[in-house]
């Protein structure tokens, strides 16, 4: 777990305000994120049957190759911040707040669209179990890049 904040830190914390930022460099921290992401998924829902793996692993794929992109929205987001952030003005910060807003109604909206294909591979608890999860993981990720964001200037 200490390994993923450090990826999920350097991949949202410390790019957004370096300098140097490559294409590259973010893919590799993103297939590592999953990497450990599916391992945490997989702990933490103990055992799947044959049968519920054979169908929840690859809506679950799925689901997390739709999750990259917000990824990059939200590191885009984290980025523009950092490129303001010593000449942020009125507009800009109410931009990067709506940006912010949006992906969060788009994220809860595939979340629903998702929810519909886990119920057929889960049962209602078992699904209960996964959400519960993977909103662990995301609070847990969220403390830790606003954690190392520099607030806002406001004067």
């Amino acid at each position: 777990m200490k390994r993923l904040f450090l990826i999920f830190t350097l991949l949202f914390g410390a790019s957004a305000f370096a300098q140097d930022d490559t294409g590259e460099w973010l893919q590799l921290l993103k297939q590592d994120l999953r990497a450990q992401k599916k391992d945490i998924v997989t702990k933490g829902m103990q055992t799947f049957t044959d049968e519920e793996a054979k169908r929840f692993w690859p809506i679950y794929d799925a689901y997390n190759t739709e999750l990259g992109n917000f990824v990059d929205a939200r590191y885009a987001v984290l980025k523009a911040y950092a490129d303001d952030y010593d000449k942020m003005t009125d507009a800009k910060a109410t931009e990067l707040l709506t940006r912010r807003f949006s992906i969060q109604k788009q994220r809860a909206l595939l979340d629903e669209k998702y929810r519909k294909q886990f119920a057929t591979a889960l049962s209602p608890r078992r699904l209960a179990r996964f959400y519960q999860i993977e909103h662990e993981f995301d609070l847990l990720l969220e403390l830790q890049v606003v954690s190392q964001t520099p607030k806002m200037k406001w004067w």
